[in-house]
């Protein structure tokens, strides 16, 4: 369990590392204006192209996959750190390698660390279902949760990022 405790700081760390891509590439691939060509629900930065805006969403995640991470260490408790990994995955190759690459047909700011980043997160999912040796129905159960919390989350967080620009100026 021990090795375990170490590599659930991975996930928070290669969170940042991602989003930082995104952070730092998002006004200026904003500013270029791009169409998408398959029309998606979803775009990018929550149509804003406030960096300090997509700042703060970025930093209360973090803050989030942080206090998870934190709780299974603590508690021994990582259900819910086990689904938002999964959840976190499941994002990078959704959005980042699949849905909004083909949508815009152009590079689309963290698409280059979701790679990146991929298989080092798959890589401590695999170690922690081996330690936490975890059941088909608890998996189900973990990675539901954190999918319906990461992306209720990051849904709230994209609705609301103009009033975010508007606070921060």
């Amino acid at each position: 369990m021990n090795e375990l405790r170490w590599f659930t700081w991975l996930f928070p760390l290669l969170f940042i590392v991602h989003d930082m891509e995104e952070i730092m590439r998002a006004k200026q691939w904003c500013k270029k204006g791009l169409r998408q060509f398959i029309p998606l629900p979803i775009t990018p930065f929550g149509n804003t192209n406030n960096t300090a805006a997509f700042s703060v969403g970025v930093f209360e995640e973090l803050i989030l996959w942080m206090s998870a991470t934190l709780l299974g260490n603590i508690t021994g408790f990582y259900g819910l750190w086990y689904g938002l990994l999964t959840a976190n995955i499941i994002h990078l190759v959704l959005f980042h390698i699949i849905l909004l690459p083909l949508s815009y047909r152009h590079y689309v700011p963290g698409e280059v660390t979701a790679w990146l980043t991929l298989f080092p997160c798959c890589y401590i999912l695999i170690l922690a279902q081996r330690i936490l040796n975890y059941s088909a129905i608890e998996i189900a159960l973990w990675v539901t949760i954190g999918l319906v919390f990461a992306f209720g989350n990051m849904k709230i967080l994209h609705k609301n990022m103009h009033q975010l620009a508007k606070l921060i100026g």
